[in-house]
């Protein structure tokens, strides 16, 4: 027998604020804001949902580059992009001079080379829910805006709670998270266990139907049909959108019909990039997951404003 919905949300983030709240933190000394050493705040975003936190924490205007990949709010689009944490246009960033620069990266010689350079290089993790928790407070800290951190962390909880007292009561459905498979090949790429879209999916009422813990395994034919999930969700973005090649994809599960998700007609291709972007949209993901899971749900209250692909 499944489980009824959790009101997983409430837990996760009132755990992650406590464990974050003032004097209760990692243990690591608290820096000055960045800037504070007289020169303005000049912030370089080398990650997409980065980008996103600090435009809703009111922080636009300080934003002076981005990477290749940040592309929402729209109006980041108008700064200038230095490429990325695997290929950095330093020349690029020494003329735009950034005071700090926040990223995620296992590459040490990125930050590095940014502190080199006389820029502030502050690295962040997103992986889990509490992890994006910890870099939004650190973005507070480093910038001087830790009431604005506080009160997007607030909003996120209050967004994601909401989708989770929708779904009281209805049983949890498996659910495999996957992206479109690669032309030529039979293997799948799915959300392991103790993932953010992992936790995400439970957020959403559902049980993660790949079992084991792993960040993004791949999975053959065979192996999708022993996991046997009611409900297939393929995030497709970029050049997997248009409307032809969601078709193509869609034929591809089709080949599949052992599988309960696709002999229901449960195979859903979903097209919005900030499924799998741990930032502001993190509650409007978990709806728009809900709503695919469960179209029996009861309906929400007066719609927020926010979206974007």
């Amino acid at each position: 027998m499944r489980t009824r919905a959790r009101s997983w949300a409430a837990a996760a983030i009132l755990a992650a604020l406590a464990a974050l709240a003032p004097g209760c933190g990692d243990g690591a000394p608290s820096a000055p804001p960045a800037g504070g050493d007289g020169r303005p705040l000049r912030i370089l975003s080398l990650t997409p949902n980065v980008t996103e936190i600090l435009f809703a924490m009111g922080l636009g205007d300080k934003v002076v580059a981005r990477s290749t990949y940040c592309s929402y709010p729209p109006e980041v689009q108008a700064l200038p992009a230095v490429g990325d944490t695997l290929q950095l246009n330093l020349q690029e960033v020494i003329r735009l001079e950034p005071t700090v620069a926040f990223l995620i990266t296992r590459r040490d010689e990125v930050p590095r080379r940014l502190q080199g350079l006389g820029v502030r290089a502050v690295p962040l993790q997103s992986d889990r829910m509490g992890q994006m928790v910890q870099s939004i407070r650190t973005i507070g800290r480093e910038t001087g805006r830790e009431a604005a951190a506080d009160a997007l962390i607030q909003r996120i909880g209050a967004d994601l709670d909401a989708v989770a007292r929708r779904l009281q009561g209805l049983p949890r459905a498996r659910v495999l998270f996957a992206f479109p498979m690669t032309v030529g090949s039979s293997r799948i790429m799915v959300a392991g266990r103790g993932t953010f879209v992992d936790e995400l999916l439970s957020v959403a009422g559902a049980e993660n139907a790949y079992p084991e813990t792993a960040d993004w395994p791949t999975v053959g034919p065979q192996q999708v049909v022993a996991l046997a999930p009611e409900v297939v969700i393929i995030n497709a973005t970029g050049d997997d959108a248009p409307p032809d090649r969601i078709q193509v994809i869609r034929r591809a599960w089709d080949g599949l019909p052992a599988v309960p998700a696709v002999a229901s007609g449960r195979v859903h291709v979903l097209t919005e990039s900030y499924l799998t972007i741990p930032g502001p949209r993190v509650g409007l993901a978990a709806r728009r997951l809900a709503e695919t899971i469960h179209p029996d749900m009861p309906p929400e209250g007066p719609a927020r404003t926010e979206g974007g692909p």
